[in-house]
């Protein structure tokens, strides 16, 4: 069995472990990213972390799942990433391959979900769908035909930005939004997405409002992307899925209110499966992938 080293690089946090070829965290560990320190900070933390844990494991390589805009050919971080001063421009997958003595490939963290739902997840013998990360913001990813869709300049599914109603689709249908809207309504701070869905579900009425809104616009943005992408599945994942299959059926009620019933019966509406590994999984799958298209390339040479 062949083992990898992964990495997920977040704003807050770095998820990084060993996964197996077959898509199974073996082990996993957490690091603060420490972002106000810088891009160059961050990469030593990665190569600190990496050598520490190759000591204990062999590993074939090294896949890495990131925030920010990535060119997946290169590995370099092309910009997306403001929360990390000079994060933008940095070579991590030189950098780090060229510390470790070890093949490494990079790819956007949001794309990663939709490689991992694609290879063990609820895109698994999906031709087409597309995900949607709901937390701080909103992200996404593209599949069209089994394989995963980055457009021209790398930045294909970065759907948070499209507008809904007037604004960012992100800024009115995230969990930053829903904590602003309940803020909003409520005329009182809100922590997090689930002490507002507590709230709601305790029956407290201006919370309600703020929900409401939330769906609202979240279901006219999934609407739009449906019809754009006529997807077999839309996948969602982000700290909002804890809710679990009642978040789901609270969805389509309002999705039904902007589809056309024909488009509601070619797309199914499902939560990520690959849980919080989602970022490392699909960075090891990004790896395989290349690696098996470069032994192709070199055969065929």
């Amino acid at each position: 069995m062949k083992h990898y080293l992964a990495f997920d690089i977040g704003g807050t946090q770095i998820k990084y472990g060993i996964v197996s070829e077959e898509g199974k965290v073996v082990t996993s560990f957490q690091a603060d990213t420490e972002a106000h320190k810088g891009g160059q900070s961050v990469v030593e933390k990665v190569i600190r972390l990496g050598n520490e844990l190759m000591q204990a494991y062999s590993i074939e390589g090294i896949g890495i799942s990131t925030l920010g805009l990535v060119d997946a050919d290169n590995g370099v971080v092309l910009g997306g990433c403001e929360n990390i001063p000079h994060y933008a421009g940095i070579q991590l997958k030189q950098l780090v391959s060229g510390a470790l003595d070890v093949p490494v490939e990079v790819e956007n963290d949001v794309n990663c979900v939709g490689l991992a739902e694609s290879w063990i997840g609820a895109g698994n013998n999906v031709n087409n769908f597309i995900a949607l990360t709901i937390g701080t913001g909103v992200g996404g990813a593209i599949i069209i035909n089994g394989e995963l869709y980055r457009g021209r300049g790398f930045s294909a599914g970065e759907w948070g930005y499209m507008i809904v109603e007037g604004k960012a689709f992100e800024h009115v249908a995230s969990i930053t939004g829903l904590c602003q809207l309940a803020a909003h309504y409520k005329g009182e701070n809100v922590q997090s997405g689930k002490e507002v869905f507590d709230l709601y579900d305790q029956g407290d009425e201006k919370i309600k409002l703020a929900v409401q809104l939330f769906f609202k616009h979240l279901a006219i943005g999934i609407s739009n992307l449906i019809y754009i992408f006529n997807p077999e599945k839309v996948i969602i994942g982000g700290g909002v899925t804890a809710r679990g299959e009642v978040f789901v059926q609270e969805l389509n009620v309002e999705i039904e209110k902007y589809l056309l019933p024909d488009f509601q019966k070619q797309t199914d509406i499902v939560l990520a499966s690959s849980s919080n590994h989602a970022g490392m999984i699909g960075g090891v799958h990004h790896f395989i992938n290349k690696q098996a298209l470069q032994e192709k390339t070199q055969r065929n040479v």
